[in-house]
Order: C-alpha cells, then sequence, then structure tokens
C-alpha cells in the first residue's frame, strides 16, 4: 500500500508543459551533481513521461481517453496498467482510512503555504524569463524562471480535464511543486528551477529546459518489452486485454 500511494503522489505531482498540438521537452536535472533526464510528450489528452536517471529508466503514460496510467520500470522490467478512475477511488478511501485512524489530527493546518515574490527578469537560454523566489512557510523554497512567452491555451484544457478526474478533498494535498506549476500555468512555462536544500540531508536541484519543440504522435507511442512482467491488478478483462495489446 505504501509503494502505491508513493506512485499516486508522484503521478499527480506530473507538471504540465506549454503545448500547442504535439509538444516535447527535455528537462535535466541536476542532483547535487548528478545529471538526470526527463522527456515529456503533451497532446491534447495524454502525457508521457520518460524519466532516464543513472540508478532507473522508467517511462509513465497517462491516457485520459482510455482512463489509464502505464508504468513501465525498465530497470526491474516490469510495467503496470492501472485505471486512472480506479486510481482516484483508491486515494479517496486512503485518505479516508488515514483520517479515520487519526481523529485528533487537522490535516488543513499542516498544509504548507506556498508563497511567491517576483525578483525581476533574466534570460534563460533562447527564453526571456520573469525570475520568482518561492517561500514554503516562509522559508526560501525555490527559485523559478518562468518564460512568459511559452504558454497555450491547450495545456490549460488538458490540466483542466486531468483535475477533473480528482476529488476536489485531494487537490489541496499534492506536492509543494505542483502548487508551484500551477501558479505559473496562465503566466508561462518554468524553464528553469533552483530548489534550495532543506536540510543536511536534502540536496540543492537545478532543473533545466533544455529542448522544447513541437512534435508528433508516433512519440506518444508506448512499446511494452515482450518479456517484461505484468505487475498490474486485473479488475477487469478488458484491463487485461489492452495490456496484452500494448505489449504487442
Amino acid at each position: 500500500m505504501k509503494k502505491f500511494f508513493m506512485f499516486f503522489m508522484t503521478v499527480f505531482a506530473c507538471g504540465f508543459l506549454s503545448a500547442s498540438d504535439i509538444w516535447e521537452t527535455l528537462e535535466e536535472t541536476d542532483t547535487n551533481g548528478v545529471i538526470s533526464e526527463k522527456h515529456t510528450v503533451i497532446s491534447e489528452n495524454s502525457m508521457k513521461v520518460t524519466n532516464i536517471s543513472p540508478n532507473n529508466h522508467i517511462e509513465t503514460m497517462i491516457d485520459l481517453n482510455a482512463d489509464t496510467i502505464t508504468y513501465i520500470s525498465h530497470k526491474h522490467k516490469t510495467y503496470q496498467v492501472i485505471k486512472l478512475s480506479k486510481y482516484v477511488e483508491f486515494a479517496v478511501q486512503l485518505g479516508k482510512d488515514i483520517m479515520a485512524q487519526s481523529a485528533k489530527f487537522d490535516a488543513d493546518k499542516a498544509l504548507p503555504k506556498v508563497t511567491f515574490e517576483k525578483q525581476g527578469t533574466e534570460t534563460v537560454g533562447k527564453w526571456n524569463c520573469e525570475v520568482w523566489a518561492v517561500s514554503l512557510d516562509g522559508k526560501p523554497y525555490s527559485t523559478v524562471w518562468v518564460a512568459t512567452g511559452l504558454k497555450n491555451q491547450q495545456v490549460i484544457d488538458f490540466k483542466k480535464k486531468f483535475t477533473a478526474v480528482i476529488p476536489e478533498a485531494l487537490l489541496k494535498y499534492r506536492s509543494v511543486d505542483a502548487q508551484i506549476d500551477d501558479n505559473f500555468i496562465d503566466k508561462g512555462t518554468i524553464v528553469k528551477s533552483f530548489k534550495f536544500s532543506q536540510n543536511k540531508k536534502m540536496p540543492t536541484v537545478i532543473t533545466t529546459v533544455r529542448e522544447f519543440k513541437k512534435s508528433d504522435i508516433k512519440k506518444l507511442s508506448l512499446t511494452i518489452p515482450a518479456n517484461y512482467v505484468d505487475k498490474s491488478t486485473p479488475e477487469t478483462g478488458q484491463q487485461q486485454s489492452q495490456s496484452q495489446q500494448q505489449k504487442k
């Protein structure tokens, strides 16, 4: 259950990049000198995210039309196909169970307060950006560079469709990074961020967008290698059939 809950939080922390038709981006993240890449392809109703690091290679596909989330771990040679609607049901029930077990705990009081302050303007790569300081409960959390020229109504439409399947009671518990992304969704795209270390055990994290370009539908294909193990929890024969079709 713990792993499934963490998977839920990871998926619902996903950011949404500006898109017109189909766009793709390549982000590079420096975590205390360790470099990883995140490749995102987004259309009106689908988003595919590929994360590659020295220790892992993961693909996640959200398909709103099919009501599915597909998760592939190339390191472990496994995959999961999960109904998005069932995913949300699980999260809602999990939240109720946690609250029932902690009746005296007021979760709303524990929610962090995220605030924003504009610092000026700078150029990142080829983009003119606004620079914003982000604070968490009054303490510096990160600095973000927002390219105001990179915005489009389509990504807002996708975001509305995606959040429409999430109960309002869950939206406020999303990650701080998701709240930051939401804050700037109408203003532009975050093309660089510097996340401060919050304590001695946490690293500083620098994320920079290296590419932002128009793409095509082929980039949204998801091929599951034939020898990968299905870790899905079959709920219907339809889900099993879909999994088999994706493997072909």
